[in-house]
């Protein structure tokens, strides 16, 4: 990366666009913004160097695909039990469960592909087949539909709380800005989650991609009874529209405050 980089530069590559350099956009903007952060790996939140209850908000960040039983257990619990608040600004998030025999080797446990696809309502996602929902925790699950494919968001429920400020409307288009030049046209992109059967009760579906065929990406928010919360944009792309996206960095810039509050 050039030393004079700056965030609101298009990412070019394969590699950059689901990787170091679109999660590099996101600390940026945070930094832009006010945010204080701290960061760690999936090893740190596996084996327990991260302590979640130190914490008010854990951010996952542009393709956090492969996770252990452990680090999915650990969130799950401290956002339904211990009141965490959960922002995923990804897509195609726990998707795979590994392994982590010590902190350089992966395990990943893919499974079969086609038992999947026989029955993909009941098992989801990788993790589903390994009986575990993605879509419990997230809100979302990816589905492989719209892969590669951009677009903005369409609003849907413009009342609710994180579009404070933004001015927008039922049915009004936000994030048509975004870096990613391997699926430009919007925040909504890449790889994509939707809502399934296994989302919490009480998910509010906010907004959704205007991908061809219905196949965007869903924004969602829940709360759980411990006082907890999710905010979800199930798409891989959307870090890449922070920087230069009003409305996207409003609308993240409202989820932080609130849930920081």
């Amino acid at each position: 990366m050039p030393v004079d980089a700056r965030i609101t530069d298009p990412i070019e590559g394969r590699e950059p666009n689901h990787l170091a350099a679109a999660e590099w956009r996101l600390l940026g903007w945070l930094e832009r913004e006010g945010f204080a952060a701290d960061t760690y790996s999936d090893v740190h939140l596996h084996t327990g160097a991260l302590d979640l209850d130190a914490y008010r908000v854990l951010v996952l960040n542009t393709h956090p695909e492969y996770w252990t039983r452990r680090m999915y257990d650990r969130v799950l619990t401290w956002v339904t039990e211990r009141g965490g608040r959960l922002v995923y600004l990804g897509g195609n998030g726990v998707d795979c469960e590994v392994e982590l025999p010590h902190e350089y080797t992966m395990i990943v446990r893919n499974g079969d592909n086609r038992v999947l696809e026989s029955n993909p309502s009941a098992l989801q996602t990788r993790f589903g087949m390994r009986g575990v929902q993605t879509a419990s925790l997230l809100g979302v699950r990816d589905d492989g539909a719209g892969f590669l494919t951009g677009a903005p968001y369409r609003v849907i429920d413009a009342a609710h709380w994180i579009f404070e400020g933004t001015g927008l409307s039922d049915g009004d288009l936000f994030g048509e800005r975004s870096l990613s030049t391997r699926s430009p046209g919007g925040a909504s992109g890449h790889e994509m989650d939707k809502t399934t059967e296994s989302s919490p009760p009480g998910t509010t579906l906010l907004a959704k991609g205007a991908n061809v065929g219905g196949t965007g990406a869903e924004m969602v928010h829940y709360q759980t009874v411990s006082g907890g919360e999710v905010f979800s944009v199930g798409s891989l792309a959307y870090p890449s529209a922070l920087p230069v996206d009003d409305a996207v960095s409003r609308i993240t810039a409202n989820v932080l405050r609130s849930f920081t509050a």
